[in-house]
C-alpha cells in the first residue's frame, strides 16, 4: 500500500525512475560471481588503459588507484561495495524486497575480502 501511495507522485515516479537507472549502471557486484569477475576485470582494464594513457601523455593521473602495476583489483571492489553499492542497494531492498540481488552482493563482497585477505591482487585466486 505504501508503495502505491509513492508511486502516485509524478516526481516520485521520476525519482524512482532514476534510482533504477543508476543502480542498473554500478550494479556489477549485485550479479552472479562469474558475471561480477568478468565485468570487474573489463572495468579495471578500461580503467587502466586510461591511467596508461594519462601518464603516456603526461596529464594527470585521475584514478591512481589503477596503475596496472600496483592495482590491487579485490581492494577496488570492496571499497566500491563499502562507498557506493551497499547503502544503495540496501535502501533500494527495503523498498522492492531484492532477496537475490542482495545474496550476490553478499556472496560478491566476501569473494573479494577473501582475495584480499590472501593478498591477491588478482581477479582470481592462482590454480591450486
Amino acid at each position: 500500500e505504501s508503495i502505491k501511495t509513492v508511486l502516485t507522485s509524478p516526481e516520485n515516479r521520476i525519482l524512482i525512475k532514476r534510482m533504477l537507472i543508476k543502480c542498473a549502471d554500478i550494479s556489477n557486484p549485485c550479479r552472479p560471481i562469474e558475471q561480477c569477475i568478468e565485468w570487474a576485470g573489463r572495468i579495471s582494464e578500461e580503467y587502466f588503459a586510461q591511467t596508461d594513457e594519462e601518464k603516456r601523455q603526461g596529464l594527470p593521473v585521475v584514478m591512481p588507484v589503477f596503475d596496472r602495476n600496483t592495482c590491487s583489483i579485490p581492494k577496488s571492489q570492496i571499497s566500491f561495495i563499502d562507498y557506493f553499492i551497499t547503502d544503495m542497494f540496501d535502501a533500494w531492498d527495503a523498498f522492492a524486497d531484492l532477496p537475490n540481488l542482495m545474496q550476490h552482493l553478499d556472496n560478491n563482497f566476501k569473494y573479494w575480502k577473501g582475495l584480499d585477505e590472501r593478498k591477491l591482487r588478482s581477479l582470481r585466486p592462482p590454480p591450486e
